[in-house]
This record gives C-alpha cells, structure tokens and sequence, in this order.
C-alpha cells in the first residue's frame, strides 16, 4: 500500500507520496492466508510528465508483468500522450488506459488548464476533479492509507485548514507533512509497515513544473 496526497492552492500543486513497495504473497498456495512484506523503499511514485508538465501519483496496484507503474506511466507517456494535451486530457487518457493495465490503482492526475489548477483521481471507475459547479475548489486529496489523514482532517475536532489563502511554500510542506506523519502513525501501529522510505514532493505552477525534492532526481542529503 501506499500514501499520496495533493495540496492544491490558488499558486499551486503540491504532490507527495512515500517509496515503499509491499507485496502480498499466498502462503503455502492457500487462497484464504496471505502474508504483506516491504520489498523496497525506493519505489516511484510519482511521475512528472515533461511532455505536458502533469504530474501522475500512482497507489495500489503498483507491479503487473514485472514492470513497475512508473514503467508503464512512461511509457504511457510516449505512447499516448501528445504535447497539445492538457492536465483533462491526459485524465481522461490514462483512465482508459487504467482500465487496460491497472484496474486495482488509483491515480492523481495534476496539473494546469486555462492557467486553472486541475486535480483528477482517476482509476478503472472515475475520472473526478476538483471543480465544482464550474468553480475550482482548493482542498487537500488523499489515497492509500488514509487513517492518519482522516483523523487530522474529518474526525473532530478538525484541523482547520484556509487552502483558499495558503501560499505555496505552505502547501509543499503540508504535503509532505501529511506523508510524514502518515508514515510514522503506521511505524507506531501494529500492523504491516506499509508505508514509508524517502517523500517525493511535485510542484506545479501555471510557469512550470519541478521536484522539490526527489530521491533520484533532487535527493534531500
């Protein structure tokens, strides 16, 4: 499993996720007894399509024919994408390509239309985003593990959070704040460590599109 979450205000998208990779296997071929282990922390997450500037944060289903997400994300990119595309299209892209190759993911798919900031979650079902009555809405999404989160934001008393006035420097560190603390509710409970290695955090803004901080691209140490 998995922890992604996008903060979305008026200067920008944040995209966090976490780089642990589980599995679940069937012990002694038995249907009705699995076991969930980590096998890696280094897993990709989330990709930045350079061809269009949308970032993709990917949690789920994330290895199918030994090829991880971010395999088949790129190749997504090369195959289907073209650089007239929008954050809308490139949504409604990879929701029939889901279908196809990931039935069991969720997606992000963030990014800018009309100089309008986008997030859609996409998976086999939907394809849904942050405008409402034609309106953008700022808020904070998230998929995966979604306790810790949901105590913070929903369970009362709420954290009380103004996305409509946050700056951007704000919002990258809610971002990764949320996968930080994420991370370290499920280190504390005793269940399947799920989540956890280094955070990737994604920004977007209407100019560009860049890592602020990535355990390949821009490690933090």
């Amino acid at each position: 499993m998995s922890i992604m979450c996008a903060v979305y205000v008026p200067e920008g998208i944040a995209l966090a996720a976490d780089s642990r990779m589980t599995v679940t296997a069937y012990q002694n071929n038995d249907m009705n007894k699995t076991m969930t282990f980590s096998v890696s922390d280094n897993a990709q997450k989330i990709v930045l399509l350079n061809k269009v500037k949308v970032g993709i944060s990917a949690c789920g289903n994330a290895v199918l024919d030994n090829k991880t997400i971010s395999d088949y994300l790129r190749i997504f990119e090369i195959n289907e994408v073209s650089e007239t595309d929008d954050v809308t299209d490139v949504a409604n892209k990879l929701h029939r390509y889901a279908h196809k190759f990931f039935p069991a993911t969720n997606f992000f798919v963030c990014g800018y239309s009309s100089d309008e900031p986008f997030v859609y979650t996409v998976n086999k079902e939907v394809v849904r985003n942050n405008a409402h009555n034609g309106q953008i809405r700022y808020a904070t999404s998230w998929s995966g593990e979604p306790i810790a989160i949901q105590k913070l934001m929903n369970e009362k008393p709420q954290m009380m959070v103004n996305h409509g006035m946050m700056p951007l420097r704000d919002a990258i560190d809610f971002a990764e704040f949320l996968v930080d603390v994420t991370i370290k509710y499920k280190r504390f409970e005793s269940t399947v460590k799920t989540c956890g290695g280094d955070i990737d955090v994604l920004v977007l803004t209407k100019d560009d599109a860049f890592w602020h901080q990535h355990k390949i691209f821009k490690p933090i140490r």
